[in-house]
């Protein structure tokens, strides 16, 4: 295989293993501020255990985001030194400005919200709370800075070829910077919400009713259902933007070929790149028009205006449409399970094993929306300013792609291990946050005994 393409395959290999960790902690963190904030204010053990179950979520999540991070600092120098060499002025001091603002922040305070519970004052452990939360956005901030800047790139000049930052304002908040930031952090309020949701509703079918599970249950599926909206307003006012700039994505979502007015919404289609049609399309009419111009005439830009620079159609054209599948999804059941929750107060048992089943759906939403980014941006690695084959390096392809089939062989491991590992910690219920209760003995009093003394 080409070089070019193993080395992209490869970073896009473990991006997308990253990326899933920190889809969870972003939310996660102030979920768990959330869930610490009405344990303070109600005194009520039910939310502390709920918090206790999370914050181990939490830390594994944290722990695997960390180290597959690393990775592709790496091959910022392996595989891709040209990306350094051209605009390293402006993408170095954004990622040191990630970890100084924001890792050491989490890395710093997430042991207290571990382990300092009933060994530090509550405040402190309330504010390490906030303090992790803070840092994991502002790490998202950092990152998708730097990401949005090379999709809409701003606040700089070429010197010899080499990007020299003279806006460092303009850097920050380019174009597209505000919806893409926007996108991805209610993107990981949906993966925490259903995360929690299925975990929860895990523990309830296997009979687990206590309090704190019917709480986090709750807490998952109505985040889930007060997001959704919100995310596919956001995911129209940054499909407008990217419209605005990066006209050629929105036509590879579209699988629209010509540019002219009335054009239909695509459902699905086979896009057939060398014939430059769709093939066995089902599609709404004036359905792209109305989304993209909002009104039927509306000239909707197509990829033949594009020929030779538009991306590779097929793959931006059916992750989009699974992103958007999958956001449905969460609308429907989101909905489903809050009528039942708040308006009969039980979630029948049906509906339980769906929210299970969708435990893991933000990651295949957030997965399917960065294919349509990334892919969607090509043959650009910073649009207008340097292709991703001018910051290719030469390393011979069998070198790439045995180091490829490692990752993902690791990756897979890792992936399994994790998952099954959170379904355990939800097996055991409050066995995980608590340890086994130990048997009444001679200096050790029946809980119940107690529960009646303190009642008392």
């Amino acid at each position: 295989m080409d070089p070019i393409l193993l080395a992209r395959i490869q970073f896009g290999a473990n991006i997308s293993f990253h990326i899933l960790f920190p889809t969870i902690t972003i939310a996660l963190g102030w979920v768990l501020l959330f869930i610490k904030l009405r344990f303070n204010a109600t005194k009520d053990e039910a939310w502390m255990n709920a918090y206790r179950f999370f914050v181990k979520v939490f830390a594994l999540s944290f722990a695997l985001g960390v180290v597959s991070g690393i990775t592709m600092s790496f091959q910022f120098g392996t595989n891709w030194p040209g990306f350094m060499e051209r605009v390293g002025n402006i993408a170095g001091p954004l990622l040191a400005y990630e970890v100084l603002t924001a890792f050491f922040l989490e890395a710093t305070f997430l042991g207290i919200m571990l382990f300092g519970f009933r060994r530090v004052p509550n405040w402190v452990h309330t504010m390490a709370t906030f303090l992790v939360a803070f840092g994991t956005t502002m790490s998202a901030f950092w990152i998708i800075v730097l990401n949005s800047w090379m999709h809409t790139p701003a606040g700089f000049e070429l010197r010899n070829g080499v990007a020299h930052a003279t806006d460092w304002w303009a850097i920050v908040f380019n174009p597209s910077m505000p919806y893409r930031l926007a996108h991805m952090l209610i993107a990981s309020g949906l993966t925490c919400a259903f995360l929690i949701a299925g975990l929860s509703a895990w523990r309830w079918l296997r009979g687990d009713r206590e309090r704190d599970v019917v709480l986090a249950l709750r807490l998952g599926v109505t985040l889930g259902a007060v997001l959704i909206p919100v995310q596919i307003l956001v995911g129209d006012l940054h499909g407008l933007n990217t419209l605005e700039h990066q006209p050629a994505k929105v036509a590879a979502m579209e699988g629209n070929w010509e540019t002219r007015g009335n054009v239909p919404l695509v459902l699905f289609a086979l896009p057939n790149e060398r014939e430059r049609r769709n093939d066995f399309q089902i599609a709404i009419p004036n359905g792209a028009s109305l989304i993209l111009k909002h009104h039927a005439e509306g000239v909707v830009p197509g990829l033949n205006q594009f020929e030779g620079k538009h991306p590779p159609v097929a793959p931006v054209f059916f992750a989009f449409r699974v992103m958007v599948g999958m956001g449905m999804a969460m609308l429907a059941i989101s909905w489903l399970g809050s009528y039942f929750i708040w308006r009969r107060g039980h979630l029948p048992k049906l509906l339980a094993w769906g929210f299970v089943a969708m435990t893991f759906s933000g990651w295949i939403a957030t997965l399917a929306g960065w294919y349509v980014t990334e892919i969607g941006r090509q043959p650009w690695l910073v649009t207008g300013v340097l292709s991703t084959a001018q910051a290719a390096s030469a390393v011979p392809a069998g070198m790439i792609g045995t180091t490829l089939a490692m990752y993902l062989a690791i990756y897979v491991v890792l992936l399994g291990a994790y998952i099954s590992v959170l379904f355990h910690l939800a097996g055991k219920g409050n066995a995980a946050v608590l340890g086994p209760v130990p048997a009444p003995g001679p200096n050790i009093p029946d809980p119940a005994t107690v529960a009646l003394e303190t009642a008392r």
